[in-house]
């Protein structure tokens, strides 16, 4: 039987990376793109798939913030809330992936919040696995705790969700802070790095969104780091991949979708 996943897109160039595209395919879901960015600079629409029609929502990242009110990203939020916890018709919770600007909006759907963290990150960042992180059944699939980020804010852990791992980011102003990496509500997970992302996509990024090095603050030179950010991720892409991989596969079986 056919399985629907549902690709919410806020930037044409970040995509679900063929890493993710082609696991999903061969479980047997049929992927559904959902732009969140037309009818720009307002962006009005959203139009998704009704959720008893739905299997899996995968939510990726974009520019816009989290605490933009534009109908879009408010309607999504509505989408997002009503899934991970089957407030609609008493169904079953249908498990959200949030990637970036996705893991900020399923917080904010969930209660929590969304603030901006001082600095920016833009390349491959340690994080620190919590207990629980070291435990879950699908996060615990990262045995390297390396990853890529691509991000100016950060969210916070929304009550009755578990925190999986924590990040550290300097600032601009030369201080540093600590904040959430990482969460699980019930079946829904949120990410605030790049679990989908490819050497490929890397790639488009470093040329499409070249603007955002310059984010982090005069402390870095932004060819170096995009130079940097591609030399240490093309050596670390393959286990990137294969671990991600791993984890999305524990998702899906987790949630009964294999």
């Amino acid at each position: 039987m056919s399985k629907q996943a549902v690709i919410i897109q806020h930037i044409a160039v970040e995509t679900l990376g063929a890493n993710f595209t082609g696991l999903l395919q061969d479980a047997g879901f049929t992927l559904t793109p959902v732009p969140a960015y037309h009818d720009a600079p307002d962006f009005t629409a959203f139009d998704a798939p009704d959720l008893s029609e739905v299997d899996l929502i995968i939510a990726l990242g974009g520019p816009m913030s989290a605490n933009d009110n534009y109908p879009a990203l408010i309607q999504e939020m509505a989408y997002l809330r009503n899934a991970a916890t089957g407030d609609v018709g008493n169904r079953r919770p249908t498990p959200v992936v949030g990637i970036c600007l996705g893991a900020q909006l399923l917080s904010r759907a969930l209660g929590g919040a969304v603030a901006p963290t001082g600095g920016y990150q833009f390349g491959l960042r340690k994080i620190d696995v919590t207990a629980d992180g070291a435990s879950d059944p699908v996060f615990s699939k990262i045995t390297t705790p390396l990853v890529p980020t691509l991000h100016g804010e950060q969210f916070t852990v929304p009550s009755g969700a578990v925190p999986l791992a924590y990040g550290t980011m300097l600032r601009r102003d030369g201080g540093y802070v600590r904040f959430p990496m990482a969460f699980r509500y019930g079946l829904s997970y949120g990410f605030q790095f790049e679990p989908q992302l490819t050497l490929d996509e890397l790639r488009i990024w470093n040329r499409e969104l070249a603007g955002d090095y310059d984010l982090m603050g005069d402390r870095f030179d932004p060819a170096e780091e995009a130079a940097r950010n591609l030399r240490e991720f093309q050596a670390f892409a393959p286990h990137h991949e294969s671990q991600m991989a791993k984890m999305l596969t524990a998702l899906l079986s987790q949630a009964g979708l294999l």
